[in-house]
């Protein structure tokens, strides 16, 4: 992909400033508020799956980035030619002493609406001369125009690909019968598509296949709990059009047309991804798919099941996503993931401008943007309430690594500080219920909670503190609740000292914490020097959290399954936090 990087100046709301994608990644997801230029982008895409971009482009000056590539400036700089005009050496080629230098190397420029290219910004590789020295690499007049030639040639990121879009103002309509299949963007000839591919006599074992088995999984995969179709099917009305009928057990026979739009814009999807590339001889990979709004209509549970399907649909066929939103649970759903970037767009009234989000972004402006508040990030799938930041980087490393990276704290759940002692002063009980000591009502922020806490204990026989005891009975009765009490006496006393060993860069392993062993020194001076760390690490403190952090690279399921209950434990937890997510 020589051309990495496109944006534009000149199109629509897009008039003072080149806006659009400084890269593309497999999900790319386009962010703001209505009517700040979101599907303008998407115009801009579309120019770009073409396999001679001056005839698919808009009429707008584009800014390219990419690389220059050893086929393209072959085609430039011929190795069998010199051209003193170029200011080559008698002993060199067109391409030894210029083509060369070029190849793999960083290239910018703006092509106008005319196709003019201009502010042409490229390095050569730098290379000894005769007598050893290293000088810049001169480029004449001449020579740039030749490159200015290359630049022209390079090719697009989507050369190859067929654009396939879906608007947000989107439908599934009663269809009469038409030999040609075709899906529009607005969703015109899904119920033709379907129709065809369960009566058609020709090849009807393969296309109804597509359409009871694959099709049909997929939309109960996605669905989960919320629906099971055991069949799909179409009947011809009295007017001569067919529709669209679901079947579920309970239910019978429903028509589509009594069913909600957010089932049809899963439904829609689904024939972009599985059906439309079987119909057109390609593979998934071949296209570039654009869709807006899918959170129209859409119950935020469902939605994360179809963006997770569209996620792990790209990764496994290689096909690049496009998706337009306002929606935060968007937001939620790929801010941790290394294949996915966010452009955020915004608009002051005059024109628009675009923002890439980088990996660590500032989510109270985003989220801002889509028109949340703090508190809807609060609102997590459920609440992992532990006692302070070290107890959550913990855990949150264990979660993924446990789950092989399928659950991330601040997508599928957060984690919340209760305070340790303050613990006493919560509860987790029905809120609406009498409240006499004015308790800190936790289940408030939300109904999925889970509480790991230390148990304190000093010895096997020791009773819990009264404050962990009533959180127990409490979570207890929460349908979707969990609680981890440790094992031994702090969450630290997990770790194993090969673990501890290598986080603090000792020399040798220092012996496994035991069960109910002080770990952190104590203030006490009864205690003085009877803890792990100044009796088997000879140290008088230690940071709670810089432990944690320098742990996570050293901490794999393998090496914790055996400590304690840790292995049951974070198979407890894990299987929660999947309960929320369904």
């Amino acid at each position: 992909m020589p051309i990495t990087g496109v944006k534009i100046k000149g199109l629509s709301c897009f008039t003072t400033e080149f806006c659009g994608f400084d890269e593309f990644k497999l999900i790319n997801v386009i962010i703001g508020r209505n009517n700040t230029g979101k599907s303008q982008l998407l115009k801009v895409v579309q120019s770009l799956c073409s396999p001679d971009r001056s005839k698919s482009r808009l009429p707008a000056s584009y800014r390219f980035t990419g690389t220059f590539d050893e086929g393209t400036l072959q085609g430039i700089f011929s190795n069998s030619q010199r051209s003193g005009a170029l200011g080559v050496p008698n002993t060199e080629s067109n391409w030894t002493f210029h083509g060369l230098r070029f190849v793999d190397t960083p290239v910018s420029w703006i092509e106008n609406p005319h196709e003019l290219v201009s502010e042409l910004s490229h390095r050569a590789k730098e290379r000894p001369d005769a007598w050893g020295r290293i000088l810049p690499h001169q480029v004449n007049e001449a020579t740039e125009v030749e490159l200015n030639k290359a630049v022209s040639r390079l090719r697009g990121p989507f050369a190859d690909k067929v654009f396939r879009h879906m608007l947000a103002d989107r439908d599934i309509r009663n269809e009469p019968a038409a030999a040609k299949l075709a899906l529009r963007s607005d969703g015109q000839g899904a119920t033709n598509i379907i129709r065809d591919h369960l009566i058609r006599a020709d090849n009807i074992m393969a296309t109804r296949r597509l359409v009871q088995s694959e099709l049909r999984a997929a939309l109960n995969h996605i669905f989960g709990p919320d629906g099971s179709f055991s069949a799909i099917s179409v009947h011809e009305q009295a007017s001569g059009e067919w529709e669209i009928f679901l079947e579920e057990a309970l239910k019978g026979l429903i028509p589509l047309s009594s069913s909600g739009s957010g089932l049809k814009t899963v439904i829609l999807v689904l024939l972009n991804l599985l059906i439309v590339p079987m119909l057109e001889s390609k593979s998934a990979s071949d296209y570039v798919f654009a869709f807006e709004e899918l959170e129209n209509n859409l119950h935020p549970s469902l939605l994360r099941r179809l963006l997770k399907y569209i996620d792990e649909f790209a990764v496994q066929n290689g096909c690049t996503i496009f998706l337009t939103t306002h929606s935060s649970a968007t937001l939620d759903q790929f801010s941790r993931s290394d294949h996915a970037q966010f452009v955020r767009v915004s608009h002051d009234g005059t024109a628009a401008s675009t923002q890439t989000i980088s990996a660590h972004f500032d989510h109270s402006q985003v989220v801002g943007d889509l028109g949340a508040r703090a508190s809807d990030i609060l609102q997590a799938n459920g609440i992992i309430w532990v006692e302070g930041p070290s107890d959550a980087i913990y855990l949150n490393h264990w979660i993924e690594t446990f789950s092989e990276g399928s659950l991330l704290e601040g997508r599928d759940y957060a984690c919340a500080f209760y305070g340790g002692s303050l613990l006493a002063r919560t509860s987790f009980v029905d809120p609406t219920a009498p409240n006499p000591e004015a308790l800190i009502q936790l289940i408030r922020l939300n109904r999925n909670a889970a509480l790991v806490c230390d148990s304190d204990r000093s010895s096997k026989g020791a009773t819990l503190k009264p404050r962990v005891v009533k959180a127990q009975e409490e979570i207890a009765k929460l349908p979707d609740g969990y609680m981890w009490v440790t094992a031994g006496k702090e969450i630290e006393t997990y770790l194993p000292g090969s673990v501890i060993g290598k986080a603090l860069s000792l020399k040798a392993d220092p012996v496994d914490p035991a069960q109910f062993e002080l770990f952190f020194p104590s203030a006490s001076r009864t205690k003085k020097g009877d803890s792990y760390v100044e009796a088997k690490l000879n140290r008088a403190s230690i940071d709670k959290v810089v432990l944690a952090l320098a742990s996570r690279e050293h901490t794999t399921p393998a090496i914790m399954a055996p400590r304690f209950d840790w292995a049951k434990r974070m198979q407890e937890l894990v299987a929660t936090i999947r309960k929320w997510n369904d």
